[in-house]
């Protein structure tokens, strides 16, 4: 009855794993980089139907790889170039699935089949993100050390300069605060002011608009003007000057040095008194004259 039993309970074990004892079926070899999660009894599919289970998962003798041996239970011709991909669902169960090849030779029992592991959900989302882990840890990493900088050079004093700045800061806000709405006041106040001298700049806007013609003939005659100007040989007028200039230094000279009758008058002290005292002498006859009738009768013959 022990017997009995331990043979129901090896018979049963094998049916739940899908192994049927009684039909040995049809072995393959297939090897892999890796089992990638294969165990025995995973089920081995073809077109979505179960045809079998893994038989056996081992280790290379050179430990390069796994020798996994696939039993068929089903009577399937396989193609010989039908390759047996290791795949897994969403629940983590693995299984091999059988890809059936195009070529004409039939694949004999015991051969060897191309082998595939095909990425699970996990590792290509893994994969696909990895490049983003990488980026956040590499920015984690910057983050921390500018947090490290930044601790070594926010001191106790640094911040204590800092919150002395900011106060400074917000003391000079409100006093722009303060400005603004004493600004602001005084244009409420000097409204009336303001819409006066604007109007005053219209006006005279206005008003030079209207003289545009005005000032474009005062323009012209400047411009003419500034061209007669330009017109004049300047050179030539500033050597005349400088001849006559010249003339009367000489003359000058001349005077100072007694030449001519003006020089000898000026030179000549004893000519001067003389003609002082002619003058004086008219001045006292002619007095005389005005002063004595007679004396103009007698001149004029009464």
């Amino acid at each position: 009855m022990a017997a009995v039993g331990i043979a129901l309970l090896f018979i049963g074990f094998n049916y739940l794993k899908g192994i049927n004892i009684f039909h040995k079926g049809t072995d393959y070899f297939v090897e892999y980089n890796s089992a990638g999660g294969l165990l025995v009894g995973d089920p081995i599919i073809i077109d979505g139907f179960t045809v079998g289970r893994v038989k056996a998962v081992g280790l290379q003798e050179d430990q390069s790889g796994v020798n996994v041996v696939l039993n068929f239970t089903e009577n399937v011709k396989l193609p010989a170039d039908s390759e047996a991909r290791i795949r897994g669902n969403l629940m983590g169960e693995k299984y091999v699935e059988i890809l059936m090849g195009h070529s004409t030779e039939v694949a004999a029992p015991d051969s060897n089949l191309k082998g595939s592991i095909e990425t699970d959900l996990a590792n290509t989302i893994s994969a696909e993100f990895k490049p983003i882990s990488d980026k956040v840890k590499s920015m984690l990493s910057q983050m921390d050390t500018a947090i490290t900088v930044l601790r070594n050079i926010f001191t106790d004093e640094v911040q204590q300069d800092l919150q002395k700045s900011m106060q400074s800061i917000k003391l000079t806000l409100e006093s722009f605060n303060r400005s603004a709405d004493r600004v602001n006041s005084i244009i409420i106040n000097e409204e009336g002011a303001i819409d006066s001298i604007i109007n005053d700049v219209s006006d005279i806007t206005a008003y030079v608009n209207e003289s545009e013609n005005d000032i474009k003939s005062i323009l012209s005659n400047l411009k003419s003007v500034t061209d007669s100007l330009n017109a004049v040989e300047w050179q030539s007028l500033a050597k005349e000057f400088e001849l006559a200039a010249q003339n009367i230094n000489i003359i000058s000279q001349k005077i100072n040095a007694g030449e001519g009758s003006l020089g000898k008058l000026v030179n000549d002290e004893e000519l001067y008194l003389e003609l002082t005292r002619s003058l004086q002498t008219l001045d006292s006859a002619v007095a005389k004259f005005a002063e004595d009738p007679t004396i103009r009768l007698k001149l004029f013959g009464k």
